[in-house]
Formats: structure tokens, C-alpha cells, sequence
């Protein structure tokens, strides 16, 4: 299974989820602007009315502003005090929840501001349901809405500027929180992703969150390598993009890359998403007062095909780590006038663990413009790693080997556990040499954490011995020299905060197939009014 089969590379020369958090937790007022100022920020936090639970991904928009942010995964944003927002009013909007509309200066400074949605409940009854279900079938549906995107998704050059953020997570703990603010220029829904120019704004390495060194680069083969650790995602491949990281989220939306692939198994969303997946009846549900049709799919029984060689080829994985061993599934919303997709949520699972192996968010929506062309709002992709544990010394090993050469000779070996009897017992597994010639291996012993290989002698004068330790295991079923392994899950996600911007640069350059941190960083003439959305008051609950 590959989550990402093509590379996203500029042509130009350049669960649980966040934790709900009270008051009573740690809160981060400052983070630095792009100057290096230090920049005081209206706190907020999107909450469902009946429910009081976090709603995701709500979109908050300063109205006059026409700057948009988008809150994380548990609800919470923050927006930088500036003198031009203070006269400003707050839109905030999410799909299945009534639009509240919130005077910026009725917000407080020094707290957390609750905002509160309605679900939207504008009715259908019965009979328009039902007629609304005969009308199009979702397949029908999901196939016009692609043929359709060239219609609602610009194909005229556009420019947007983001908030990016990466970060990974085990158990309960965030590390590594790396932020940017990125400038694309996109050429149109005509042309490849690949096309784009992007640009720096700003990088900062978050020291509020603990910082672990975790190597970028992800193994390419379908098992760890335990002698040349990288990062391992179990039954999946992930290319590393030259090792940069927001070339690796960017691959990872469908809808912009309708016409190339993305991830299994949406592969190229324009061929393969219909016939790689079943699909429910349409579900009515409202963004504020439009309606959006739900889908919900699921993936069929498949297994990667192909060269499994080049750029842009499937990769062919062993077949005890094909997507047999997988199941995934999602939901994608549609607008049924104009059949424009607002929003496609994707996740895979390991049948065996029921373990997230990756999830994708994507949502798309119109600007405050009538009659305006579709727009990424968001994009969040995180996916399980697992890295070997460099300090786990209670691995199953070999602690001790002592040859003794006597008239009964034999080779003991000392392990570390107790050892399983039937992983070691065949003779053929030891190689017993006498002056160069092979002698005969009499019998295998196991007493407990030793293993006792007896052989004839022979007067030989140079005894040699080799083991194959390959299927070795202990009385646990660990297998030899096999470090313990750590799971995390890395995130990365893209959030919108303003399009059709007019950034005139005092230098420039274009992202390069490179970590974020060693590419350069653009300045611009304009007062900058961009900010990195950090999460707020992430307090590692292992503390």
C-alpha cells in the first residue's frame, strides 16, 4: 500500500486526538512574529452548544479583513491583536453547524474565549429525501463532481498564504512542533501541483514542546532495517519527497491532484477513486444553510498492482504486507447544484490491530465572493512511524559463545532469555568447520538460556563455527536482535489564511527539495499580518 505515489517537486530553479483542555492547564500567550516582535493573540476555542465537545477544523474569517484562519483539531485558534482587526467581526463556520458571527473587540485578551455553534437542522422532510435519493445516485453523483472540478476549482493562477505546521505525538506527549508561514502561487487547476511556486515566509522551531531527534527519512522497504534504522510506516510506503516534509502533505490532496496519484486508495482521483471503493446513499447534511450531500465509502479488497519502479509507478509490497492487511474508509460532502466537493476525510486501519495507520482531512469552500471559485481551506495528514528504541539493551541477543574442544566437543552459546526450544533445535542452523572441513553436528541441547551444540572433534587443530541466529527466538516470541519498537504518529497540516494576496518581495526564493529548515526565507514590502497558529496550552499529560 503506498500512501504517496507521485513527487510533489517545484520545477523552479530556487485519536487519541488532542486532548480537551480546561482553564486549569498551561496556556501560551506570545510566539514570535515575523520580525522576531513579540506579538500578543486573542485566544479562542470552537465548541459544540448541546454537546460542549471541541468541534475540528472550524473556519474562522475576519470579515473586513477578508483574512481566514482555521481552528485545530480540538477546537482551539488564536488571532494576533492587530489595530486593523480591532473594528473587525469574527465568521465562524463549519460544516453540519449554524455560522456565528462575534465582534472581535467583545473577545478578552488574557482568557480562553468559548464560541459556542448550533447545529444546523434546516429540514428536508420525507419525500424530498426520498426524492433527492431517486434523483442521482452517489456514484453518479461523486462522478459528475469530479468531472466538474475544472468548472469549480479555478483554472485561472491564484495565490494563498498558510500556516504550516508538522509535529509528532506518542501517547500523550507533542514533540518536534515546527511552524511556517508559506506563500504558493498556484497556476491553475489546469496545470500539475508540481507547477507551483512557493515560498517561505517564516520557520520557527517551537521549543514550548519537547524536542526528540527523529530522523526525517522514512525506510522504503516492507520490514525495518534494524542496521540502518529510518522511521518504518508498517504495510505502507511513503517516499520522502526529497526530504521535504510540506512537499509530502501538498501530494496528499485528491482534489488538486485529481488528475495525478495521490494515496492509496484514491490513487489518481479523476480514474481510480469509483472503482476502488462502494459507496452509501447520499446523507443531507448543512453548512449553515447549504446543503452538502454525505457519502460515506469504503474501500474494496485490493492489492497493489503494478511496475512497481519509477517515478510515479505503485510500489509491489510482499504480499503478507498488501492491503489485505489493511481496510480503509472516509466520507466525502458535495454540493449538489454546482457539485463542487467541499470535503473528503480518509482513514486506514490495520485489520489485525485496528491501529490508525493514516488519516487525511481535506476541505475545500467558497471565498466571501459571490459566485467564487472553490478554495482549500485545510489539509491535515497524519500517519503511524514506528523507529527503533537505540536505548533498549533488554533486546534478545547472544551475551556469550565458548567453544570447548575436547574428545566430546561442542559449541555453547548463552543468551540472554530463555530460549524457544523448537526455533533452534534444527542442526542444520550450525556450521561446524575443522581445518576446513565440515563436521558432523550431533545434537542440539536448550537448558534454559543456553544452547549446547555438540560435534565430533576429530584432533582438528582449527575449529570454526558459524550460526544462522536468522528464526531465533526467545521463550516470548522475540526474534534476535531485535530492538523494541516506538510508535508515534506524525502530523502535518496546511491552513489558509488568505487568498488572491499581493505580496510584493524584496528578495525571494522557491522552496527546494529540502527540510523547511534549511530552505531560505522571502521577504515582502507590505505590513505583515500573517501568524502561526500554535495549538494552545498542549501540556504533555505524561507530566
Amino acid at each position: 500500500m503506498e500512501l504517496l505515489t507521485n513527487k510533489f517537486l517545484s520545477r523552479k530553479p530556487m485519536s487519541y486526538q488532542f486532548k480537551y483542555l480546561t482553564t486549569t492547564l498551561f496556556f501560551w500567550f506570545f510566539c514570535l512574529n515575523l520580525y522576531g516582535q513579540p506579538t500578543e493573540y486573542i485566544q479562542g476555542k470552537v465548541l459544540d452548544l448541546i454537546t460542549k465537545e471541541p468541534i475540528s477544523f472550524a473556519f474562522i474569517i475576519l470579515n473586513q479583513n477578508n483574512i481566514g484562519i482555521v481552528a485545530n483539531e480540538e477546537g482551539d485558534f488564536k488571532i494576533n491583536i492587530n489595530s486593523k482587526f480591532l473594528s473587525d467581526t469574527l465568521k465562524i463556520s463549519c460544516i453540519g453547524y449554524q455560522t456565528k458571527l462575534v465582534k472581535f473587540n467583545e473577545l478578552i485578551s488574557n482568557n480562553i474565549n468559548n464560541i459556542f455553534l448550533s447545529q444546523s437542522y434546516t429540514e428536508l422532510d420525507e419525500v424530498k429525501i426520498v426524492a433527492l435519493k431517486k434523483k442521482i445516485s452517489s456514484k453518479a453523483l461523486i462522478k459528475k463532481a469530479i468531472k466538474n472540478i475544472r468548472t469549480n476549482y479555478s483554472i485561472d493562477p491564484f495565490s494563498y498564504v498558510s500556516y504550516y505546521r508538522e509535529y509528532q505525538k506518542k501517547d500523550y506527549e507533542y514533540l518536534n512542533l515546527n511552524e511556517a508561514i508559506i506563500h504558493t502561487k498556484d497556476y491553475g487547476f489546469d496545470t500539475y501541483s508540481s507547477d507551483s511556486e512557493i515560498r517561505l515566509l517564516d520557520y520557527k522551531k517551537d521549543t514550548f514542546f519537547n524536542r526528540r531527534n527523529i530522523n526525517l527519512l522514512y525506510d522504503t522497504i516492507a520490514k525495518p532495517n534494524y542496521f540502518q534504522p529510518n522511521k518504518f510506516i508498517p504495510n505502507a510506503y511513503l517516499p520522502n519527497q526529497g526530504g521535504n516534509e510540506f512537499f509530502i502533505l501538498m501530494a496528499h490532496d485528491p482534489i488538486r491532484r485529481y488528475q495525478s496519484k495521490s494515496f492509496s486508495f484514491i490513487d489518481r482521483f479523476s480514474k481510480d477513486f469509483l472503482r476502488n471503493h462502494r459507496f452509501s446513499e447520499v446523507e443531507p447534511v448543512y453548512n449553515d444553510d447549504l446543503l452538502l450531500l454525505k457519502i460515506k465509502f469504503i474501500a474494496k479488497e485490493l492489492i497493489d498492482k503494478g511496475p512497481g519502479v519509477g517515478l510515479g509507478k505503485m510500489i509491489v509490497l510482499p504480499k503478507e504486507d498488501s492491503s489485505d492487511n489493511v481496510t480503509a474508509f472516509g466520507e466525502i460532502y458535495i454540493q449538489p447544484n454546482d457539485y463542487s466537493i467541499h470535503k473528503i476525510n480518509y482513514t486506514c486501519l490495520e485489520k489485525k490491530s485496528n491501529k490508525e495507520l493514516y488519516n487525511i482531512k481535506i476541505e475545500y469552500g467558497y471565498t466571501e465572493h459571490k459566485g467564487s471559485k472553490m478554495r482549500l481551506k485545510y489539509i491535515s495528514f497524519n500517519n503511524l512511524f514506528k523507529i527503533i528504541d537505540v536505548t533498549d539493551a533488554h533486546y534478545f541477543k547472544i551475551v556469550k559463545r565458548n567453544l570447548v574442544k575436547q574428545k566430546k566437543s561442542f559449541l555453547e552459546i548463552k543468551m540472554n532469555n530463555k530460549v524457544d526450544i523448537a526455533s533452534v533445535e534444527n542442526k542444520e542452523l550450525y556450521t561446524i568447520m575443522g581445518d576446513g572441513n565440515k563436521l558432523k553436528v550431533e545434537n542440539v541441547h536448550v537448558i534454559d538460556s543456553t544452547i549446547v551444540v555438540h560435534f565430533n572433534h576429530k584432533d582438528y587443530e582449527n575449529i570454526d563455527y558459524r550460526i544462522n541466529t536468522e528464526g531465533f527466538k526467545d521463550i516470548d516470541g522475540n526474534p534476535i536482535y531485535q530492538k523494541k519498537m516506538l510508535e508515534f504518529y506524525q502530523f502535518r497540516e496546511l491552513f489558509v489564511q488568505e487568498y488572491n494576496d499581493s505580496l510584493k518581495f524584496k528578495d525571494h526564493c522557491y522552496l527546494k527539495n529540502k527540510p523547511l529548515s534549511k530552505n531560505c526565507i522571502s521577504t515582502f514590502y507590505s505590513e505583515n499580518k500573517y501568524w502561526m497558529n500554535t495549538p494552545i496550552g498542549i501540556k504533555n499529560e505524561t507530566e
